[in-house]
């Protein structure tokens, strides 16, 4: 047993404000993929996303909020939230230099670039904010969290595409096991609803194409036969990570535990996103199971990386049975990202609240517009409805990103 334990959770996604609320719509099978409205997507391919409602001139200071872009916004007021969640004040309940954050991000901050960058081609360089070279790089996020709450101990950004934000729930656990931090703030953030942002997205082959048949809810189609991609969505997710025993000195309420993990990489070619049998990816889920010591027959369902994109959906499957032969035929396999889009940085650790909430109340999510499931994917999927699973005790989900970057989690309840 690793001892490592979730003790806060803060969140901002399209679902709305707090892990409350993205259980609540994961749970119900609800979406809140809409058509884009933060600018023009007509000329774009997939003109739906998952969109968060949140002001940021609402919850912080002006000046932080003109200086830093979007994906910093959210990432900030999430932290907050996890903190008081937790019970948590830096300086008083954990010493700043104990403390430490963990960062997924994929894409940056484009919203700020791209206006910046239209004041240099339009007016010169005079014109342009003199943080743009502080506000759009990946590790933002990190450095204003750490000056917001006055963090002093181990900070890292995680890009590793979409499994970012796994790889800084494990960089964060790592930590804490080494005795460098007794408490980090570990999870992801995307914002890339922007000209740009969206662009590298539809560029990347990963993206859905729009479709007149079908309403922007139902365009994120995981493992179903009309997949055609992923709709990708903005948002915050972190989690306050602690050893069991720091936890429990301070009377805190445990969530869960981060009982195992693995990762890999398939390294297989160029512009594939995975080698083709799955073979990799499926070293890593064992590699997760195992060293949280428990078997397949332990596992309450899986929550799965569900691209909706038909190479990575079918590996997946793959990747499944390599993993745990034919026991992965009675496996429950959900992807609940499809009702509010895929996070990008912030999926996992998305996919983790859920996951916790999931052990705890017993019930299974089930993954939006799965109505048919696609040929060669032999699976026991969550589809239509919650399934309820009395005594679920572990949960595995699964993170992969362009060029077979691979990484799993086992949850402990």
């Amino acid at each position: 047993m690793n001892g490592i334990v979730i003790t806060g959770i803060g969140a901002v996604t399209p679902a709305g404000t707090g892990a409350e609320a993205v259980w609540a719509d994961a749970r119900d099978g609800r979406s809140k993929v809409t058509a884009i409205d933060r600018f023009d997507a007509s000329d774009y391919a997939c003109q739906a996303a998952g969109q968060a409602d949140f002001t940021a001139a609402e919850h912080l200071p002006p000046r932080f909020v003109k200086r830093t872009d979007r994906f910093t916004h959210l990432a900030v007021h999430a932290v907050r939230d996890a903190l008081t969640d937790a019970g948590i004040t830096i300086g008083e309940d954990v010493a700043p230099e104990r403390t430490g954050v963990m960062v997924g991000n994929v894409l940056g901050g484009w919203e700020f670039a791209e206006r910046e960058l239209r004041k240099l081609w339009t007016d010169g360089p005079r014109a342009v904010s003199p943080y743009q070279a502080t506000a759009w790089f990946p590790a933002a996020p990190q450095g204003n969290i750490c000056i917001d709450q006055g963090i002093k101990g181990p900070a890292r950004t995680f890009v590793a595409d979409r499994a970012s934000g796994a790889y800084a729930l494990i960089g964060a656990a790592q930590s804490l096991l080494r005795g460098q931090a007794d408490m980090v703030i570990a999870g992801g953030v995307e914002a890339p609803l922007s000209p740009y942002g969206w662009l590298c997205l539809e560029t990347s082959g990963l993206g859905a194409k729009s479709r007149s048949s079908l309403e922007p809810h139902e365009l994120y189609r995981p493992f179903d036969a009309g997949h055609g991609g992923s709709v990708f969505a903005e948002g915050a997710v972190f989690l306050i990570m602690e050893r069991r025993e720091t936890a429990e000195a301070r009377g805190a309420t445990v969530l869960g535990e981060l009982a195992g993990w693995g990762v890999s990489t398939d390294g297989y070619m160029p512009y594939y996103t995975v080698e083709p049998t799955g073979q990799v990816l499926g070293r890593a889920m064992t590699a997760a199971v195992e060293q949280a010591g428990v078997t397949v027959a332990d596992l309450g369902a899986v929550f799965a990386h569900g691209a909706g994109v038909p190479f990575e959906d079918v590996t997946e499957g793959y990747a499944l049975h390599e993993a745990f032969g034919t026991a992965a035929d009675g496996l429950p396999v959900t992807a609940p990202k499809a009702g509010f889009g895929h996070l990008l940085g912030a999926a996992a650790p998305a996919d983790a609240v859920i996951a916790l909430n999931s052990m705890r109340e017993g019930l299974i999510p089930p993954t939006p517009n799965l109505d048919r499931p696609a040929p060669g994917i032999d699976l026991d999927f969550v589809r239509g409805g919650a399934r309820p699973a009395k005594g679920m005790g572990h949960t595995l989900v699964v993170s992969r990103g362009l060029g077979g970057v691979n990484a799993c989690l086992l949850l402990r309840s």
